[in-house]
C-alpha cells in the first residue's frame, strides 16, 4: 500500500504543471490539487457513526494523500460529501452499514435488475438511492461515480445513474479506489481527454494494441480501442489496428467504436476504412461511419458510389 499511494503522490506533483488539461471541473476554482489529509480520528468518528469501514485503498488515500479536490470529472467530494448523491433527502442510520448488493461478478443486468435492492427500496419513493455506497465524484445530470463500502463489492467503483430506468449500475474493471484514481492520473499525465473517465484499462498503447487484437472479450475490446483512439496522436500502428477492428471485429459495439476514433481525428487513409463501415450490417456503425465522413469534404462520394 504505502508504495502504491507514494506512486500517486509523486503523479499528483507533475499534475500541478498540467492545469487545464485534466478536465476536471475544479481545477480553475483551486490551484491546491487536494484537500489536506483527514486525522486518523475524523476517520475513525465517520466509520463508528455509520458502523462501517472504509476499504482500506481509499481509507488510506483519505489520511495520507488528501480529501476532496482535483480528480475525475467534477472533482473528488469530500468525505463530508458521500451523501451528495441522495441530493438532501433524509438518510437512514444504517444506509451505509445496509449492503449494496450488485457485484461485478454478476450476469449482466436485465430490465428488472433493480429488484436485487429489495421491496422496502423498490415500494419506498423517499428511499435512498444505493446503500451501502458513498458519492466519489458527479459525472453530471444524474450520472455519479460511487464507491461500495458494504456489501459483496466491497471496496469496488461503480458509475450509476439516478434515472433507474436508463442505466444499471456498471462497475468500472478497477481492482479498487486506488486503481481508480491512479488511471486518471495516468490519462492526464498522457495528455488523454479524461472528462469521462470510461477507459478501464491503463492508457499503455503495447498492452491496450494487444487486448483490441487478440482478447475474446468485446467489452475488453471496446474499452480498449476507445483508450487507443483518445490519445493525443494516433500513431500509424495505431491507425491501422482501430481500421482493422472498425471493418472486422466481430462485435458492432467494438467495430463501432473504432469508427468513432478514427472520426475524431481522419486523414484521407482512413477514408477508406470510414466507407467500407458505410455498409457495415449494423446500423449504428453506418451512422456513426457517415458521421466521421460529414466533414471530410465530398471526395469520399466517389469511393462510396464505387463500394455500393
Amino acid at each position: 500500500m504505502d508504495a502504491r499511494l507514494r506512486r500517486i503522490a509523486a503523479k499528483l506533483a507533475t499534475v500541478r504543471d498540467l492545469l487545464g488539461r485534466t478536465h476536471s471541473i475544479r481545477e480553475e476554482s483551486h490551484r491546491v490539487l487536494l484537500g489536506p489529509p483527514m486525522p486518523e480520528s475524523r476517520v475513525v468518528a465517520f466509520e463508528e457513526q455509520y458502523g462501517i469501514r472504509l476499504p482500506p485503498g481509499y481509507r488510506s488515500f483519505l489520511t495520507t494523500i488528501g480529501n476532496g479536490g482535483i480528480g475525475p470529472d467534477h472533482g473528488l467530494l469530500h468525505l463530508d460529501d458521500w451523501d451528495y448523491v441522495v441530493l438532501g433527502a433524509p438518510i437512514r442510520p444504517d444506509h451505509l452499514s445496509t449492503p449494496f448488493p450488485l457485484s461485478p461478478t454478476d450476469p449482466a443486468p436485465g430490465p428488472d435488475w433493480y429488484h436485487a435492492f429489495g421491496p422496502a427500496w423498490l415500494d419506498d419513493d423517499d428511499a435512498e438511492p444505493y446503500p451501502g455506497t458513498i458519492a466519489l465524484t458527479t459525472r453530471g445530470c444524474s450520472l455519479y461515480t460511487l464507491l461500495v463500502v458494504t456489501g459483496p463489492a466491497r471496496g469496488r467503483v461503480v458509475d450509476v445513474n439516478l434515472e433507474f430506468d436508463v442505466d444499471a449500475p456498471s462497475f468500472t474493471h478497477d481492482t479498487d479506489f486506488l486503481a481508480w484514481y491512479e488511471r486518471w492520473l495516468d490519462q492526464t499525465g498522457n495528455g488523454m481527454h479524461s472528462a469521462a473517465l470510461d477507459v478501464a484499462l491503463r492508457d499503455d498503447e503495447p498492452p491496450m494494441a494487444a487486448i483490441l487484437r487478440d482478447s475474446p472479450n468485446p467489452e475488453l475490446r471496446e474499452v480498449a480501442a476507445r483508450g487507443l483512439g483518445r490519445a493525443p496522436i494516433l500513431t500509424p500502428a495505431v491507425r491501422s489496428l482501430l481500421g482493422a477492428a472498425a471493418v472486422g471485429d466481430p462485435a458492432p459495439e467494438v467495430r463501432r467504436t473504432a469508427v468513432i476514433m478514427l472520426g475524431r481525428r481522419p486523414t484521407p487513409a482512413d477514408d477508406d476504412v470510414l466507407v467500407r463501415a458505410l455498409t457495415d450490417a449494423s446500423a449504428d456503425v453506418r451512422e456513426s461511419a457517415l458521421r466521421a465522413l460529414a466533414g471530410r469534404g465530398s471526395a469520399w462520394h466517389v469511393q462510396a458510389r464505387g463500394s455500393a
